[in-house]
């Protein structure tokens, strides 16, 4: 039996007791690690190429970077592709988040806990001059509240209509542009639903200073939304790896 066709045998016959498992899955290391990472998932198929097996898990359990503890530094170094088929019923969350639990937790060996951890966070508070937020009217947004981001380049826009401190709190603490990497808790004391629009630049190590022009993420929390993000330690939900195998062709 060829290397691929065994990976696909034990991760069927492990996956077979799974109420949604994939009907077909290969897991095997990434030929070169030198091309793009990408991560599809569509019409009952996941793919994913040239991911380290670290962005796998967090992916898995919908974590955040500083929220995955206990993993060796091979688990962030090897690459693996992944290509999965599942029944046409199963979406993509099923398909991102149980079903790559499965398939990771059989072919990796991986055993995990979560817990609480008293680590670093960030408390979003109201500046010195105030908040510069607009309340919401009532059913002004009807089926459309919530966030929408914008990706432009470097340039990120935060739409937000009826949300709460809350809300915007917990995007701040996983959307990927705000390079942040800590959890934010809501310590405004401002109650009741917002339409906000917050736009900003990521952190580029490799901009020109003519590129880097816009505010960063905290700068337009204080310019435009009047709040700010205070240094603090708080608790975090993590996930500790217990036991993780590198896998074999067999």
């Amino acid at each position: 039996m060829s290397r691929l066709r065994a990976f696909v045998a034990v991760a069927i016959s492990a996956l077979a007791g799974f109420g949604q498992g994939f009907e077909v899955a290969s897991v095997k290391p990434t030929a070169s690690a030198e091309g793009r990472s990408l991560v599809q998932a569509a019409s009952g198929r996941l793919t994913m190429r040239n991911l380290a097996l670290r962005r796998m898990i967090l992916i898995a359990w919908g974590l955040q970077d500083y929220q995955l503890a206990g993993d060796p530094a091979w688990v962030g170094a090897e690459h693996y592709d992944v290509q999965a088929k599942a029944d046409g019923g199963a979406s993509v969350q099923e398909m991102e988040g149980p079903m790559l639990r499965a398939l990771l937790e059989d072919r990796f060996r991986l055993r995990a806990h979560r817990e609480k951890r008293a680590l670093p966070i960030y408390e979003l508070v109201v500046g010195g001059g105030g908040a510069k937020l607009q309340r919401s009217q009532e059913g002004s947004c009807a089926d459309s509240c919530g966030f929408h981001l914008t990706t432009d380049g470097l340039n990120r826009t935060l739409d937000g209509k009826g949300v709460t401190m809350e809300m915007l709190a917990g995007n701040l603490s996983r959307s990927y542009s705000t390079s942040l990497g800590r959890n934010v808790v809501d310590n405004t004391g401002l109650s009741g639903a917002f339409d906000l629009r917050l736009t900003w630049m990521v952190d580029a190590l490799s901009a020109s200073p003519a590129d880097t022009a816009g505010p960063s993420i905290r700068g337009a929390l204080q310019e435009q939304l009047g709040l700010r993000l205070e240094a603090a330690k708080g608790l975090v939900d993590v996930l500790v790896v217990d036991h993780i195998e590198e896998p074999s062709a067999n």
